[in-house]
């Protein structure tokens, strides 16, 4: 299992529009949030519009327009990235709902552990917001 790479790239995003608009008034626009992380301008564009569409960033139109976080981003946390890029987060292939594995009526026990790894990993991507990371130059 891994994180795709856009999911990553969107990470860097949400992190990069957090310390922009902290430390100046304009906002960003795709172009140049493109240009400051090296992410190709239509990957960054289609990373944005599925960030937006799941409101994690909004964006202002017209003449000083740009991109900022639609919410502090203490309250964005990895865990909503991840689901905003790639849907939920299943480890394996037996626990989607239509897949039930079991042996004489009883769970496998295989499938016992990956929800229980599953169920860490997300709390482990819930207790890090976009703020705590310190990993952008600007």
């Amino acid at each position: 299992m891994r994180v795709h790479k856009s999911t990553d790239y969107a990470i860097r995003i949400l992190h990069y529009l957090h310390n922009h608009t902290m430390c100046r008034d304009e906002l960003p626009t795709a172009q140049m949030i493109s240009e400051a992380l090296r992410i190709t301008y239509p990957l960054t564009h289609n990373i944005m519009a599925k960030l937006r569409k799941k409101g994690l960033i909004a964006s202002a139109q017209g003449r000083n327009g740009g991109y900022r976080v639609a919410k502090s981003a203490h309250n964005i946390n990895l865990y909503d990235v991840v689901l905003a890029m790639e849907g939920e987060l299943k480890i394996s292939y037996s626990l989607e709902a239509d897949q039930e594995h079991t042996h004489r009526n009883q769970p496998c026990a295989l499938q016992d552990y990956y929800k229980e790894v599953g169920e860490t990993l997300i709390q482990k991507l819930e207790s890090k917001s976009i703020a705590d990371f310190d990993m952008i130059q600007q």
